[in-house]
């Protein structure tokens, strides 16, 4: 017997997406729309701290964390023990689909959706099967639609809220509704808040107590923290954070990176200004962009968009020295989409195109 013959199946099987993190080396006048980090950076306090940071990077990392789950739990006013930390918010949903899902396990989702996400159930051995957005409904989310889509089949519903690449929030009402009625049918919850910080806290799933539900969040996104890896997530319900627990392995942040989060946090005047000026930026984009393209449902604060038009768009806008993450990174879109994460300045991008 060969050694593939040991090695599950469906792993060679799986497709990798790519254009999610592609690059153009050597090309200084590329204006860089594509992976969905913060327009504005860092915050300054942030860059100070890294500056002065004094960490034996001979020893371990604390293995609790405990300085970021104590400033966690004081931002979202929660107990310790329902924070849960990973390689950012990826690092945490492969944590999530370990313990979850086995050889045809079911899971919900939509499509088109965060590509990486179904490509880790695929290569646990789940099955995926989302619900389409419908391009004559301007790919919003369905609430009626998802919600009758949730059967007892179903181990696990993935939802990413900002939806990825779409852009689009459901509201948090909206939101318990669909987790009401997956907790009726026992199915759990992974809503996957990566974009989360682009918009008020209040609205985040964090501030729901079902006991089928899994938030994660990562500081890569609002908090410009993308290389460093910071990701959490919040798991109210103690047997399923036991069980999260049991298939983590020590150290997935590093010091620096958890001195870094803490900081962030203490600057929340970053992110109300990074919302407020990506949204008159983003209104003034998508005004310019209507003469030409559609845009899919979007929210104004977050900073990416899923733009359509005629023919392959994706080397239109290549062709005029800006980087998108190509329609056809999403499936089951091709590349007359791209998602358009928005600049610092608009006009840098609007000079570009017309």
């Amino acid at each position: 017997m060969k050694w593939r013959d040991k090695i599950r199946r469906e792993l060679f099987d799986v497709e990798i997406p790519g254009g999610y993190a592609d690059k153009l080396l050597h090309k200084d006048d590329i204006l860089d729309c594509s992976l969905g980090t913060n327009p504005f950076g860092t915050p300054e306090r942030v860059k100070r701290k890294l500056k002065t940071i004094e960490i034996d990077i001979s020893r371990y990392p604390d293995v609790k964390y405990t300085e970021l789950r104590n400033a966690l739990s004081e931002y979202w006013g929660i107990e310790k023990e329902s924070i849960f930390f990973g390689y950012g918010s990826m690092g945490c949903f492969e944590k999530v689909n370990k313990f979850v899902i086995r050889n045809g396990s079911k899971v919900l989702g939509v499509s088109p959706q965060y590509t990486r996400y179904v490509s880790d159930v695929v290569a646990m051995g789940g099955v995926y099967t989302p619900v389409f957005l419908k391009k004559e409904n301007n790919f919003r989310i369905d609430l009626d639609d998802l919600i009758h889509s949730i059967t007892e089949d179903h181990v696990l519903l993935y939802l990413d809220n900002p939806h990825n690449p779409t852009g689009q929030v459901l509201k948090l009402k909206e939101v318990e509704e669909i987790v009401e009625e997956a907790s009726r049918k026992g199915v759990l919850v992974l809503i996957d808040e990566a974009y989360g910080d682009f918009v008020e806290k209040k609205e985040s799933a964090i501030n729901l107590s079902s006991d089928n539900l899994i938030i994660l969040r990562s500081f890569s996104k609002g908090f410009g923290l993308a290389s460093m890896r910071v990701g959490y997530a919040v798991i109210k319900n103690k047997e399923l954070g036991k069980l999260y627990e049991k298939v983590d392995l020590p150290f997935p942040i590093s010091a620096i990176g958890e001195v870094l989060a803490v900081e962030a946090l203490k600057d929340q005047n970053f992110l109300e200004n990074s919302r407020r000026q990506i949204a008159t930026i983003k209104q003034k984009i998508i005004h310019a962009l209507k003469r030409v393209f559609q845009i899919a449902e979007t929210h104004p604060q977050t900073p990416i968009m899923l733009v359509s038009g005629e023919g392959d768009i994706y080397h239109y806008f290549l062709e005029r020295g800006v980087l998108t993450v190509p329609g056809s990174a999403f499936k089951p879109l091709n590349n007359s989409y791209v998602r358009l994460r928005v600049p610092k300045n608009e006009k840098d991008l609007l000079s570009r195109l017309f």
